[in-house]
C-alpha cells in the first residue's frame, strides 16, 4: 500500500479551456463597453475613463481622480443614453468610481532636512545648557543628529 497523496494543485494544462473562454468573453465586454463610454465623452474626459464593468442594472465606470469622476458624472444621460442605441437595455443606471493608483513609478522617500542655519541656531540655544531638563538635553541632541546627517548629504 503506498501512502501516496494526490496533488490538489492543477497543472494548467489540466484545466478546462472554457474557463479561459469565458474569461476573454468578459474582458472582450468591458472593452466594448469602455469604448462605448468613451464616444459618449468629449475627447479630453474620456481619456481618464480607465475601466468599465457591468454589474447587473448598473454600470460602473473606474477613473482615475475624483475630479474626472465630478466630470463624467455630468455626461450621465448621455453615456446612458449611447448604451442603449449599442443594444445593451439591461443597463439602467452607472456609478462612478475611483480607481486604484497605478503607478509605475515609485521614488524612495528621504527626509527633508532643515538648513545648516536652523540647525546651528538649535544648537545654540541649548549648548551651554548641560544640565537642562530632558526636552533641552534631547533638542542638543537632535541638533547634532542632523549636523551629521546634513554633512553625510553634502
Amino acid at each position: 500500500m503506498g501512502n501516496s497523496k494526490k496533488s490538489v494543485f492543477k497543472s494548467a494544462l489540466d484545466f478546462d479551456a472554457r474557463q479561459l473562454a469565458v474569461c476573454l468573453e468578459i474582458i472582450t465586454e468591458q472593452k466594448a463597453l469602455l469604448a462605448i463610454v468613451r464616444k459618449a465623452l468629449p475627447t479630453e474626459i474620456g481619456e481618464h475613463v480607465q475601466h468599465c464593468v457591468s454589474s447587473g442594472n448598473r454600470l460602473l465606470i473606474y477613473t482615475e481622480a475624483a475630479s474626472w469622476a465630478s466630470q463624467i458624472r455630468f455626461y450621465h444621460a448621455s453615456i446612458l443614453n449611447k448604451i442603449a442605441e449599442s443594444g445593451q437595455k439591461n443597463i439602467i443606471s452607472l456609478q462612478v468610481r475611483i480607481g486604484p493608483q497605478l503607478s509605475q513609478q515609485t521614488s524612495p522617500k528621504t527626509a527633508r532636512l532643515p538648513s545648516a542655519e536652523n540647525i546651528e541656531m538649535i544648537r545654540n540655544q541649548f549648548k551651554d545648557d548641560e544640565n537642562g531638563d530632558v526636552l533641552k538635553r534631547a533638542l542638543a541632541r537632535l541638533a547634532g543628529t542632523l549636523e551629521k546627517r546634513l554633512k553625510n548629504t553634502a
